[in-house]
């Protein structure tokens, strides 16, 4: 199998071409490690989700909805418990989901093998999540409210058109912030606000380059997405239009759930494409600055000499 080149200057083309090749080169070796990694807790994620949201789903515009067996209210102590287990194996699964591309190309760099074990992307992952966990919860203290302010500032000049291209930009943007953010605080085990203010310097170095694949890519993630999510979406709209603009719970199949769960499963695994992307906006800047590749180059022209 042709090396796959981590170090390597990039342009709007070239970050979503490498980003294809990379799964062409290991994506056989690499979403198996992902199912066997991840696969339980997603299974399990999902279960939650239909448990939770089966009698919300099924009494949508019926009045009695709230007497369904999660909201009543012998149930409160069971739907806090259910709610407490959500939000943990929601930060187990997110560690484990994008520190498989961190560990995986870090293995790349280290090993230069074409597979790894399950065990080995593990036991990576193993050594930095208390530091993924303290980045996620400092984020949401600091990085979440900016976030927030922004959407809604963004929201507010949307009357005046002005603030769409700046939702469209500068949302992709705050989120390619974070991640550069979260793997400068990864691979260089930075302090927070030193990791976010050299991945700012990270997001302008190339900055149309970079928000625009991003962009590319997500809007492709979001289209595979939507494929599933869609067909509740219809369902509910054909039921509301055959029922005189009245909608009845019980024409809400069930079985639709299942096209939710899979656009959670869906979005999970798609994207891997996206954080993928992001370490390779990582490494193209690394060798922007350090020229890594291009000494490594030098160096083995001279032994080659030799």
């Amino acid at each position: 199998m042709p090396e796959f080149q981590l170090y390597k200057k990039r342009n709007f083309s070239a970050y979503i071409n490498d980003s294809i090749q990379f799964f062409k080169l290991y994506g056989k070796n690499y979403f198996k490690n992902y199912i066997i990694i991840n696969g339980a807790l997603l299974l399990l994620i999902c279960a939650l989700f239909y448990i939770v949201f089966k009698d919300l789903f099924s009494n949508m515009g019926n009045p009695t909805a709230l007497n369904n067996w999660f909201l009543a209210d012998g149930n409160i102590a069971l739907a806090f418990f259910v709610f407490i287990l959500f939000i943990i194996i929601s930060i187990v699964s997110s560690i484990l989901c994008l520190g498989q591309p961190i560990s995986y190309v870090r293995l790349i760099e280290k090993s230069n093998k074409d597979e790894f074990t399950a065990s080995e992307i593990l036991q990576d992952i193993m050594t930095y999540a208390g530091r993924m966990f303290v980045f996620g919860l400092i984020s949401f203290i600091v990085l979440l409210p900016i976030m927030f302010v922004f959407i809604l500032i963004g929201t507010m000049l949307s009357l005046v058109l002005v603030g769409i291209p700046v939702l469209i930009i500068g949302i992709p943007a705050l989120i390619v912030w974070s991640m550069q953010g979260l793997l400068v605080y990864i691979y260089e085990e930075s302090g927070y606000f030193s990791a976010m203010k050299k991945a700012w310097k990270i997001l302008m170095s190339n900055f149309w380059h970079i928000v625009g694949s991003s962009i590319v890519v997500y809007i492709l993630i979001s289209i595979a997405q939507s494929a599933f999510n869609m067909v509740p979406y219809f369902t509910m709209i054909g039921s509301i239009v055959s029922s005189g603009s009245e909608f009845k719970a019980p024409e809400f199949p069930p079985y639709l759930i299942f096209f939710y769960v899979a656009g959670i499963l869906v979005s999970y695994i798609s994207l891997n494409i996206f954080n993928i992307l992001q370490t390779l906006i990582y490494y193209s800047a690394k060798e922007e600055k350090e020229h890594i590749q291009v000494l490594s180059d030098i160096e083995n022209i001279g032994k080659n000499e030799l």
